[in-house]
């Protein structure tokens, strides 16, 4: 099934030696611990920035241009990011990219300490920031690969995607809480401080994820192509990228949306949006701890990702028939649930299908359609508005989601649930 010539995965690294079940636990555990923390930061700052922005400009439209600058920074550098991770070490591309967040992150605090921070140096900083995490996002996702290994990469993925969650709850209220006081400078002070603990887990595995840079002998363009095209010809990678982006572009885009669903269907405020995205994050922690715990084996991932994607169809379905916050919030943590799992089981296969040659420029494509289809997804949604009710177009991309999965349910199964090559499961 799968297209790679012998050539190209004549340069797949070798990782590091195999390691103890109990010690791939731990490893893993320990270093999505340490993302966790540093992500807690990470989501102080981006509360921050965008207060910041609005507190320099007064302008809903910098404030927008902060987040645009985000996406587009992703756009551009992901296919580059992913070509880079497959020729260099991880271990040494992961600790430059978290020294360099750390120094901005420092700079953004002495600037505003200064006094000296308007809004065009924290749109450039923003931009620096958004290019640092699209190199840094795929070597996270290829080192927790590496310490959880592929009997245990669903559970690896989970663990760092109970921290993520976790991180992206807490960080927005504990920055909350230092704006509150005038202290928006400790925000981006505590940001820096948060990066130590990713070096330190860094440091603390180094021996697993330490290995010689290596390259293909060719161009950095044409290895950024050859990513794009191992992606269209390789049929377990393509079908993984098929469901990913009808997911992020049809169902997805509900979270986007939240503050249009909070203010226009619901008749809140900001208590409302609060509730709305507390329900959600609730969910997303309960679909991992059972991703966490099931530990599902290779030819179960499929059926997770087609029942999930349903799910969620269902899910949002039931949150767009009702503007009785009794129903849609419990509708919310069932969508939330499924959001989680379907993401685990998706970023688990392109993990395990992927060539150890390529797994830079797929992890880094994968996590471009996640951080930029819901954004496409939900600005379409948001302009068909002026014709058709918000709740009318979210439940119809819902509906066309899951009838899109069952028709797709024989060739997914065809397609997925095959067993890995045995001399790929043992390079992971």
């Amino acid at each position: 099934m799968n297209a790679t010539p012998a050539s190209l995965r004549d340069d797949a690294t070798t990782v590091a030696p195999s390691q103890p079940a109990h010690a791939e636990v731990r490893h893993f555990v320990a270093f999505s611990a340490g993302q966790g923390l540093s992500s807690v930061g990470t989501w102080m700052q981006k509360a921050g920035v965008g207060w910041l922005a609005w507190e320099l400009t007064h302008s809903a439209a910098w404030v927008g241009t902060m987040a645009l600058a985000d996406v587009f920074a992703a756009l551009v550098v992901a296919p580059l990011a992913g070509a880079v991770v497959d020729r260099h070490n991880p271990y040494r591309l992961l600790w430059l990219t978290q020294t360099l967040l750390l120094v901005q992150a420092a700079s953004l605090w002495l600037l505003h300490a200064s006094g000296m921070l308007g809004v065009g140096l924290l749109l450039a900083l923003t931009i620096v920031e958004s290019i640092l995490q699209g190199f840094c996002q795929p070597v996270r996702m290829i080192v927790t690969g590496t310490l959880a290994g592929p009997a245990r990469m669903s559970q690896g993925v989970a663990t760092n995607s109970i921290a993520m969650n976790l991180a992206r709850i807490t960080g927005p209220a504990l920055a909350g809480v230092l704006m509150l006081h005038g202290q928006t400078g400790l925000v981006f002070l505590a940001n820096a401080i948060s990066f130590l603990s990713v070096l330190a887990v860094t440091a603390y595995v180094r021996r697993w994820i330490d290995r010689p840079a290596t390259s293909s002998g060719r161009s950095i363009g044409r290895d950024i192509a050859q990513g794009f095209e191992y992606v269209a010809n390789t049929p377990p990678i393509a079908m993984v990228f098929v469901v990913a982006v009808s997911f992020s572009v049809l169902a997805r885009p509900f979270a986007e949306l939240f503050p249009a669903f909070a203010g226009m269907v619901f008749q809140g405020g900001p208590q409302t949006l609060s509730m709305l995205m507390s329900a959600q994050g609730a969910g997303a922690l309960l679909g991992a701890s059972w991703m966490l715990r099931r530990r599902p084996g290779l030819d179960a991932l499929p059926r997770i990702i087609l029942w999930s994607g349903i799910g969620i169809a269902a899910a949002l379905l039931v949150f767009v028939a009702s503007a009785d916050l009794r129903v849609a919030v419990p509708a919310m943590v069932v969508a939330g649930l499924f959001h989680v799992t379907c993401n685990i089981g998706m970023q688990s296969l392109a993990q395990l299908r992927a060539e150890p040659a390529m797994r830079g420029r797929v992890m880094a494509l994968y996590g471009l359609v996640f951080r930029t289809a819901p954004s496409f997804g939900a600005f379409v949604i948001g302009q068909g508005t002026h014709w058709i009710g918000l709740p009318w177009l979210v439940g119809c991309g819902a509906l066309l989601y899951g009838v899109f999965m069952l028709r797709l349910m024989p060739r997914l199964y065809r397609t997925l649930a095959v067993p890995l090559p045995q001399a790929q499961g043992s390079a992971s």
